[in-house]
This record gives structure tokens, C-alpha cells and sequence, in this order.
């Protein structure tokens, strides 16, 4: 009997096998600059901890500064894509249930527990001190998303996207998103302890308290409108 010859591993194609590493690259970098902050993190170190080449970071993505800027982006399109706000704004929902999606969304990432991912911590870290990288995070996620929800504000406000009172209103409802993002557990129980980081009781909270802040301001704006 002719003894069955073992089949040999097939090889994982160079494209696929880069992508993983890339993948992992931006893993470790966004754990690592989460621990450490931007300066003090090494290339050496993101290329350990994702078991790479120690030319890796400078192959993959140019260099520390292009990663740093590749994990912040990956951080904010992690808690909400574009496409997800886009869809939320084009959609033919009622402007009320696209804010709740929205909110939704993005308060269960901010609700998450210390122990959770790097993202809320990378970010946190940028915000409290913003870097170089900042200005390309702000154009490439930042901004296209606040044009979405500035549009979704603008439909239930009834006024044009452009309106100054729909930029003030987008203000107060990322605001608090901010404050929770931003600011230490312990200090928050500290200062606010009674406070309840339940995603569907926040998110919640926040939808009342925007939308009747909403209807007051569009109010107003329709009053002022009147008298001209």
C-alpha cells in the first residue's frame, strides 16, 4: 500500500500576510499608545508587542507619526464610522430616530469600562493633548461627521445646516460626550456620584434633554425670524 503522502501548508499570499501585520501593528500601537501617550511610546516596543519586524512601522505606514495618526483615526471610525453617521442623516427616518441611532452609538462606546479597548483611551489622551497628528484626525473624521449630525440637527430644527444656532446646538449635545470621554472614572464618581452609566438610561436622558433643548432653541429662532 502505497503510504499517503502529507499534504503541504499552503502558503498565506504576501498581500494577506501584510495586511495581518498591518492589522496588528495598529493593535499594539493603539494599546501601547494608550498606556504610554504618544511620546514616550517607541516603534520598537508597538513592533515587539505585535511580534513584527522591527522595520515594520516604518514599512507599513511611514514611519511613528503616520502610525499614531492611523491609530486615531482607526479609534474614532471604531466608536462611529462615517458611513454610519452618513447613513443615519440620509436615511427617510423621522430626524428624531436618527439622533437616537447616532446617540445610541456613540454612548455605548463612551459607557465602556476602563477595562475595555485602547480607543476611548487614545483618544482621550489627544483631546486632553492634542498633537500635530490632531488637524488630519479633524479633517478626515471629525469634521465630515459633525456635517452629518449638523445636518440631522438642521431637519429637526427646521432651519438651514448653516444656521449658527445649529452649530450651538451640536455644541451641547457632544458636550457631555466630551466630559465622559475626557474625564477619570474615580473623578467622575467623585464629582458626580450619583450618576449612572447605563447606555439605555443615558442615552435616553440625553435624547429628552436634547430634543426639548432642540424645540426650545428652534422657538426662538423661528420667533426671531417673524419679527424681521
Amino acid at each position: 500500500m502505497v503510504a499517503k503522502q502529507k499534504q503541504a501548508k499552503r502558503p498565506i499570499p504576501a498581500r494577506q500576510d501584510g495586511l495581518e501585520t498591518r492589522r496588528q501593528l495598529l493593535e499594539a500601537a493603539g494599546e501601547i499608545f494608550a498606556e504610554h501617550g504618544y511620546a514616550k511610546a517607541t516603534s520598537k516596543e508597538i513592533c515587539e508587542r505585535a511580534q513584527a519586524n522591527i522595520a515594520a512601522v516604518n514599512y507599513h505606514f511611514g514611519g511613528k507619526d503616520e502610525l499614531y495618526a492611523a491609530v486615531l483615526e482607526e479609534a474614532h471610525s471604531r466608536i462611529v464610522s462615517i458611513e454610519a453617521v452618513a447613513a443615519a442623516a440620509q436615511s427617510r427616518a423621522a430626524p428624531e430616530l436618527k439622533l437616537r441611532t447616532f446617540l445610541t452609538r456613540v454612548v455605548a462606546e463612551v459607557c465602556k469600562s476602563e477595562s475595555g479597548g485602547w480607543e476611548l483611551r487614545v483618544l482621550s489622551r489627544e483631546v486632553l493633548s492634542p498633537s500635530a497628528m490632531m488637524a488630519g484626525l479633524v479633517q478626515n473624521q471629525i469634521a465630515p461627521k459633525a456635517k452629518y449630525v449638523r445636518a440631522i440637527l438642521a431637519e429637526l430644527m427646521q432651519v438651514p445646516a448653516e444656521d449658527p444656532a445649529v452649530s450651538r446646538v451640536l455644541v451641547n449635545l457632544i458636550g457631555p460626550i466630551l466630559m465622559l470621554l475626557i474625564t477619570d472614572r474615580s473623578l467622575q464618581k467623585k464629582v458626580v456620584p450619583k450618576l449612572e452609566l447605563n447606555v439605555e438610561v443615558l442615552t435616553e436622558h440625553m435624547i429628552t434633554y436634547a430634543l426639548a433643548g432642540i424645540e426650545a432653541v428652534a422657538r426662538q429662532r423661528k420667533a426671531e425670524k417673524g419679527k424681521r
